[in-house]
């Protein structure tokens, strides 16, 4: 039987093994890796492929930490990248979080953390040169073993290897997300993640953006991940400049949704799981970092956050965009405004198929849902569909 709190050092050796490099940096990850591995031998079903896959996200994380000590060693001038006023998505998943990172990113002006560069941090080459990289050609090839082992998955949430992606590879770099239990019942990790200080987990994804980015100073950074919301504080500690953009939109929609995402994902590496269950670990993860948000977001200068009911962006995104830039003082130029309509065009909403789900899959109800978040749909002015039922 595969022990992962048994196999940490060899993590690491395979990771020194396959890029040829020793230095991991700072062992401020350690104790977040080794929680993780005791929450992965006492309590997850893993299939094989399950064991085999987590096995690959712990030790690509471990190289990805490898290539940033490396990179800052090659390239020291990364130091004095300034990343100043950066776009900062967050929201629940499934209020179209990805969507809009995906529209904002083609802006000629903006760069991103793509889903390749953050699995393999370096300064981003021309793009021109990215079909040519092997570690982009292998970025290509697992984007599609994963779609292949969860093709339901394709249509809920878009992932390429060439497109921005959300800072959980770059957070993996600490073990420190929820990504992790969205692939496997850790509940005694996430327990303890979700009440840890993500300060250096932001040091380091800093140390990263200003790694890959800093060859193209004049461009303005954009970020996006839901596991944000868990800790603003931390966040406005490394960039207190920090534009936010936060999505709206009924959590009796967002929540149901949000399980079928996650469960496409564990269904295909873990055996024997509890919908119920997981259902209701799904809805207190979430319930939580909303209320966390809420409590920074009350200390905090109003002007740094502009709020974007998800009805209003999926009904005219390019004008959604435009009021967002607005709104910061940003330039929404004719560029911009080209090449995100061009990108909609190219992936219309349902590209990939049609995501169906119900409340009542995950043991949940509209009202249990609407309930437990109405402070936050007060507050924000979110009707609920249980309100209108």
């Amino acid at each position: 039987m595969f022990r992962f709190s048994e196999s940490i050092e060899e993590f690491h050796q395979t990771a020194r093994d396959a890029r040829g490099l020793d230095d991991f940096g700072e062992d401020d990850y350690r104790e977040a890796l080794e929680m993780l591995c005791l929450s992965l031998d006492e309590d997850t079903t893993l299939t094989p492929i399950g064991e085999t896959a987590i096995q690959a996200m712990i030790t690509d994380a471990l190289q990805a930490r490898l290539m940033v000590e490396a990179g800052w060693k090659q390239f020291p001038e990364a130091e004095d990248a300034r990343i100043d006023r950066p776009l900062v998505i967050v929201g629940l998943p499934r209020t179209g979080t990805t969507a809009l990172h995906h529209l904002i990113g083609q802006d000629p002006a903006i760069q991103a953390l793509e889903h390749w560069i953050q699995r393999t941090p370096k300064p981003r080459p021309p793009r021109a040169d990215w079909e040519e990289d092997p570690d982009y050609l292998a970025s290509v090839e697992r984007v599609h073993m994963m779609f292949s082992r969860s093709p339901d998955m394709r249509a809920i949430h878009e992932i390429e290897a060439h497109l921005p992606d959300e800072c959980w590879n770059t957070f993996s770099q600490n073990f420190v997300h929820s990504s992790y239990e969205a692939n496997a019942d850790v509940r005694q990790y996430a327990q303890w993640w979700i009440q840890s200080d993500m300060t250096p987990v932001y040091r380091r994804h800093r140390r990263t953006a200003q790694l890959v980015g800093h060859r193209e100073p004049e461009k303005r950074w954009l970020f996006k991940d839901a596991t944000h919301l868990f800790d603003l504080a931390a966040l406005f500690e490394t960039y207190p400049d920090a534009m936010i953009v936060q999505t709206h939109r009924d959590p009796v929609q967002a929540i149901p949704s949000v399980c079928s995402l996650c469960w496409s994902a564990r269904d295909a590496l873990n055996e024997g799981m509890d919908m119920a269950r997981f259902g209701r670990s799904t809805l207190a993860l979430w319930e939580h970092s909303i209320f966390a948000m809420m409590k920074t977001r009350e200390g905090r200068d109003p002007k740094q956050f502009f709020d974007l009911p998800f009805d209003r962006f999926v009904s005219d995104p390019p004008a959604a965009i435009d009021e967002i830039y607005a709104y910061f003082g940003l330039d929404f130029t004719p560029a911009a405004n080209r090449s995100i309509r061009e990108f909609r065009a190219e992936n219309p909403k349902g590209k990939h198929g049609a995501h169906a789900y119900r409340a009542d899959q995950w043991g949940l109800t509209a009202s249990e849902i609407a309930e437990r978040f109405r402070p936050y749909t007060e507050a924000y002015g979110i009707e609920t569909a249980s309100a209108t039922s």
